[in-house]
This record gives C-alpha cells, structure tokens and sequence, in this order.
C-alpha cells in the first residue's frame, strides 16, 4: 500500500461561470409500441421520487426515449383523432416531482407515421407536434414548457427507428416538421438534435446533413433558407476513461467550427456523456463509489479544462448521463442505475424496494456547488500542478439573494480522488489551505465524504451473503450506508484562513460546505406526500423548493399516532428529500 500527498490552494476570488446543469437519460424496455408499462408503472414512479430527492433541484431533466408511443390515434373520416392520456400521466409524475423531460419527438402513434418522404404524413406530423406543445402549454403554462428542451428522434445514424422509414430526406423533412409544429404552438419553445455520435465526416452521415440543412438548406414548409438549431446535442461516453469523453467533444466540437462557422456559438449538449456504453451490462464499478467520484470528475475536467478557459470558444451548456435507467435481477448494484431495484416477490403481493447508490447521492454534494467558480489549484507533493490526474477540485461562491433572508453567503470545495473505473489500494494525504474569505461573523463549516468503506450500500448487501430478498431490518442496514458521512458544523477560523489535513482512499468525493449565518431561520418545506411500499412501510417526500438555504444540516422527519405529540423518526440526518418509514425496525431518534 503507497500514499502520496498533496497540497490545495483555495483563494475566495472570482474566476468563472459554473454551468452545472444536471440532466439523466433513461429508455423503456421493448417493444416500444408498450411503453407505457414502463413509464407508467410504479417502479418508474419510485425511480423518479429517488431522483428528484436531490436536495435544491440537483436534477431538473429526465430525458426519456419513446415518448410519443404513450399516444395513441384513431382515424375517423380521415381526420386524425389523439388520445394523450398516457403521456399526460408521464408529464404529471415529472410535473409533480419538479422534473422536465428532455422531450425527443420519438415514437410513431399507434404506428400511423411511417414514411417522412411522404409530404402528406410530414404535414400531419407537423400537426401533432402543434397539437402537443400547445396541450402542455395549457396544462402547465408556457413559462413551464419553454425550459423543455425538445428535441430530436434519439441517434439517427444507429436507425433504431422501429417501424419508420427514415431516409436522410425523411429525417430533414421530419425535423422541419417538428421544428414548425413547436414554433407555431410558441416562438418560446427549443429545439436542438440530432442526438448522436458525430464520427467525422463523412461517417454519421444523419448528423452532419441536418447541420447543413440547418445552416442553408430549404425548409420544407416555409422555403427559407436555413432552420433554426436552438442547441446542438451530440453523445460521446469514456470507455471508461474521464478525459476521452471531453477529448471527443473538443474534436468533434471544433469540426462543427470548422465547417459550419455561424454555429460557433450555438449550445452544445452532451445529453449521454457516460462513463461506457451499455447500460445493463454489469459492471462492479458501476455498484460504488468509484462510479460516483468518476462521474464528479467528469464534471470537474468540464468545468477545470473547458468552461472556465479564457479562450474556450465552445458554448458548452449541458452534460446528462445517460444512467436513469432501472436494475433487474440478478444485478441490483452493478447496471448504469442511479437505484438499486430489488423484486420483492416473497411478499404477498409482490412490492419493490429501491436503494439510493452512491452516484445518485453525490448528485447532492453537486447540488451545494455556488453559481461562480473561485480559483483552486492542487499541487503534488513536489509541488508540481495535478491538473489532469487523481484527484481534482472545484471551488465556487454563492452569493445570497437580497429578498431571501434565509440564504446566506457560502462557499463549497468539492475534491474528487478518482482514477477512473479503478479503485487503488494507496491513500493521499491531502492538506487544504483555504485563504482570503471575508471575515464575516459566524461562519461555520460542514464536510462530507463519500468512500468504499464507509458509504457503500453495495458492500453491506454483499457482507449479508447477496439476499434477493432483504429483510426489513437489512434494508434498514443497507440504507444505513447511502448518505455521506457528515461532520460538524464547526465554526470557521477567526482569521479567515481554514486549513484542513485529512487522508483520503481512491475513489474518495469530499466536500466542504462553508456557511454564514443568514438573517433569518429557513422557511418550512412544502408538498408533503406518501408513497405506498408494502404492510407497514411507506416513501415520505417533501419538496425543499421553499427553504430557500442550502446550509441544511438536516431534514427531521417526525410522527404522531393521535396528530397531537410529535416525535422525530428518522434518527441519521439527510439533506435528501425522501426517506422510508418503516416502523417495523428501530429507527426513533434520541434526540
């Protein structure tokens, strides 16, 4: 066993932006044409109660393949009749759990659409796209709809288009399409694509013939010169290695500059930007916290490498793993999950459990991160600069908005020790030097830290010997691990300087929260409500949207059997929104 030290440098000065905007991918199971059995289903709903429990809107996008095979259509007298019924339950579970869908207009209703070369189905596809933007506009308000990103059929150039002929002109036809159904329901609403790999030219032939459709082509139904791009989406995963997947953005990002000039400045989502392909294929890493810190690391090259550049020339606005996906047996842990799903089919009737993995609780050390970036640099032992190599950091601000007096001024230090899909038996000594803060009055200080030893659900399952069907007091057990482990809030050195030396496992997240006192106590959370999980256990949700402070050291969860004494029960503090009550089990607080 080796180790190895380094030293960290963080001066509270401004440097740059953070562009942080979190967003997960996720696809149902064939055949598309049920969709619905996926995407409506309870599990989908626990799916997306995990995800939106990241405290302060951690995740604010699910983008979700097939959505338009939740519509159905009937032909009467030639007229086209939709029944949106489906679709319109899906768009409620995401409304009520403050998600948006990355919208794809993917799917053929019913079937009906099968040929984009044929001008009367283009027409009539137009004519959806209208009819579904304006119904979503009414039902949850243009202000709501227009951060929807819509976009394209996902990855054209792999033809997973079911039943769909899709030619280069079908799909230039289809965007045209859907492009003008969105505008004419509101100039408002975006829309980007393709979508997909962009290989170099001539490879991808999809991708690269609708930018030069957008850039001067005809529009099919206007006959202007050139289409409207509100974003450029492209997918480029590691292989599981970090930096080839901002390595393949750079590349094919400046071949884009290159070719289509007056697109430089266009967004550029990266909306599957994982870690390696193949969501279900089983992967250790994948189960904890190497999969966590690798996902943070990526994050951080983004923001170290590329935005906060003096010279970067790339708009680059969103990343989104491609991981919302649910586990299946027997690979609870190890799929590109942000979940673990267990089946519990010894319970009469069957019922489903799911366990926070650590990649989905780091999400809530993202969500900590200020909006400006301060200057933080890392130097090995011998001095030298570590900008590209085990451990990597991000320090930002957050300034507090005058009219909320419950925020406060805070700044956050996020490390990452991470060598990619490895885990490493070495320990690093690292010593953080954090310099130049306003001496304000009362600043306190939190920190936490994921690692393989002490927040590794996985690990715990395993020790039991794998149960497929834990028992309560497992669970319990289990769940015991999923939060990072918490320390202080201690009070800030006096002079400003705060110096930290701790030693660190690879893959280790640790994070520093620094808080002044706000002017007044948080409000109250909102939007409490229960899911069902089986005889005597139940999710309890409530929504943060109004605490308006991240300086959270805990929710307190409380219960009364007769609505008068209240008694706190959940006895381990969380900064998630979720939490499963499950009284069989020891679980009373003695506080």
């Amino acid at each position: 066993m080796g180790s190895s030290g380094y030293q960290m440098e963080l001066l509270a000065a401004l440097a740059a932006n953070i562009f942080f905007y979190v967003a997960l991918s996720q696809s149902p199971p064939l055949p598309h044409s049920r969709a619905d059995l996926f995407d409506l289903s309870k599990d989908q709903e626990m799916n997306l109660a995990y995800i939106s429990s990241v405290p302060h809107d951690g995740i604010e996008q699910v983008r979700i393949h097939w959505l338009l095979e939740l519509v159905t259509l009937r032909v009467r007298n030639g007229k086209l009749h939709y029944n949106f019924t489906a679709l319109d339950n899906l768009m409620d579970h995401l409304w009520e759990n403050k998600l948006i869908p990355g919208f794809e207009l993917m799917g053929s209703p019913s079937g009906f659409f099968i040929d984009f070369e044929d001008k009367d189905q283009v027409v009539r596809w137009r004519n959806l796209i209208r009819l579904l933007a304006r119904r979503y506009i009414g039902r949850y308000g243009l202000e709501h709809v227009a951060k929807w990103n819509f976009e394209t059929w996902n990855e054209p150039d792999h033809h997973d288009f079911d039943n769909v002929s899709m030619t280069v002109k079908g799909f230039l036809n289809y965007y045209d399409a859907c492009s003008e159904g969105l505008r004419a329901a509101s100039p408002l609403l975006k829309f980007g694509g393709p979508g997909d790999s962009f290989h170099p030219f001539p490879k991808s032939p999809i991708c690269w013939s609708l930018l030069c459709h957008c850039y001067n082509g005809t529009n099919f139904f206007t006959g202007e010169t050139g289409v409207r791009l509100d974003y450029i989406s492209l997918h480029k995963k590691g292989g599981g290695n970090s930096l080839y997947i901002l390595q393949q953005e750079v590349e094919a990002v400046e071949q884009i500059q290159k070719l289509f000039p007056n697109f430089a400045s266009v967004p550029i989502y990266n909306d599957e930007a994982d870690p390696m392909v193949g969501w279900s294929v089983p992967q250790l890493w994948r189960a904890d916290v190497t999969y966590a810190a690798m996902v943070v690391k990526v994050i951080i090259q983004h923001q170290n490498l590329l935005i906060s550049k003096p010279n970067n020339t790339i708009n680059y606005t969103l990343l989104s793993n491609d991981n919302a996906f649910i586990s299946y047996y027997p690979h609870y842990f190890t799929q590109r999950t942000l979940t673990a799903r267990f089946q519990m089919n010894n319970t009469k009737p069957p019922h489903v459990q799911m366990v926070r993995k650590p990649v989905l609780t780091v999400m809530g050390l993202l969500a900590l991160l200020g909006e400006k970036q301060i200057f933080a640099e890392v130097n090995n032992s011998e001095g030298e600069s570590t900008e590209n190599s085990t451990i990597g950091v991000l320090a930002s601000l957050h300034t507090p908005a005058e009219q909320q007096p419950s925020d406060s001024w805070q700044a956050t230090l996020l490390i990452y020790l991470s060598e990619d899909n490895r885990t490493s038996p070495n320990i690093s000594t690292v010593t953080v030097n954090a310099t130049h803060f306003p001496k304000l009055e009362e600043l306190v200080y939190v920190t936490y830290c994921l690692d393989n030893n002490q927040t590794n659900p996985y690990l715990i399952w395993k020790k039991m010997g794998s149960p497929d069907f834990p028992s309560t007091e497992q669970f319990q057990e289990i769940r015991d691990a999923e939060d990072p482990v918490a320390a202080g809030p201690f009070p800030f050195p006096e002079g400003g300087v705060l110096t930290l030396k701790q030693d660190f496992v690879v893959p280790s997240v640790f994070l520093i929260h620094i808080c002044a006192r706000p002017r007044s106590v948080p409000d109250q959370v909102t939007g409490v409500r229960l899911i069902p999980l089986t005889k005597g256990q139940v999710i309890v949700l409530w929504d943060d949207g109004c605490v308006n402070s991240r300086c959270i050291k805990t929710f307190e969860v409380e219960f009364s059997p007769d609505g008068k004494a209240y008694q706190r029960i959940n006895a381990k503090d969380t900064i998630f929104t979720l939490w499963i009550y499950s009284p069989g089990v020891t679980v009373m607080s003695k506080g």
